[in-house]
């Protein structure tokens, strides 16, 4: 039987490449994004769902899917406030996963990032390891945390670092090899590619999958 999925931060650089990988895979026959506004792309395997999150329970039945990918984050650029930061990359990806729990969701897919320690000075990573810690508590067949390091890709909006270590891994790539390979840039398009490998694949139980890995990973997705 074919697949349905669920995107949760389909308008984010990675949630993008998702929806494009999962309109294209085969194995998918519906395809369902919640959304704060829509993002224009209208094809017959997508369902486009405009939500309030602060609400999410009350978008229960859209979670009876396949797989859920939570493709959340923002930045404090973006947030203005560390607690509008911490709303969207906690609460909304925790609410996710345990409404995903309730329904019994086969596999759900998270992007946390690299560094992510709940015991950590940084709040960035304070917090992305603060919600790790958390959803690894709630029961599924399959939960996949996904952690890259930087990310390269066609952004809405422009990060300074980003680029500033695009530019580095290509005049430089030697530092980032041996074991510094984790923190080497990934392309965003390769870390979608492995989360859809690891949906559709026999893989069970707790995986927590480091950049180098989803990076070698990705080479194995086919396009079908």
């Amino acid at each position: 039987m074919k697949r349905k999925a669920l995107v949760i931060g389909a308008t984010g650089l990675i949630g993008r490449y998702v929806v494009k990988l999962l309109l294209q895979n085969n194995e998918y026959e519906k395809v369902t994004i919640l959304v704060r506004k829509s993002i224009g792309i209208y094809h017959e395997k997508l369902e486009e769902v405009v939500i309030n999150f602060q609400n999410l329970e009350e978008y229960k039945s859209f979670f009876y899917v396949n797989d859920v990918f939570s493709c959340l984050g923002t930045t404090i650029k973006i947030a203005k406030t560390k607690e509008k930061f911490r709303e969207v990359d906690y609460d909304y990806t925790l609410k996710a996963a345990q409404i995903a729990s309730e329904v019994s969701v086969q596999n759900f897919l998270m992007i946390s990032s690299l560094g992510a320690n709940s015991q950590s000075n940084i709040f960035y990573n304070k917090v992305k390891g603060e919600v790790e810690r958390d959803v690894l508590k709630i029961k599924f067949k399959g939960l996949f945390i996904f952690r890259p390091s930087l990310l390269l890709g066609d952004r809405q909006q422009f990060r300074f670092g980003e680029k500033f270590a695009e530019k580095l891994s290509s005049v430089m790539p030697f530092l980032f090899s041996g074991p510094f390979i984790k923190y080497r840039p990934i392309n965003a398009i390769n870390v979608a590619k492995t989360m859809i490998i690891c949906a559709t694949s026999d893989l069970h139980g707790t995986q927590i999958i480091e950049s180098n890995k989803i990076e070698s990973m990705s080479i194995n997705y086919q396009e079908n």
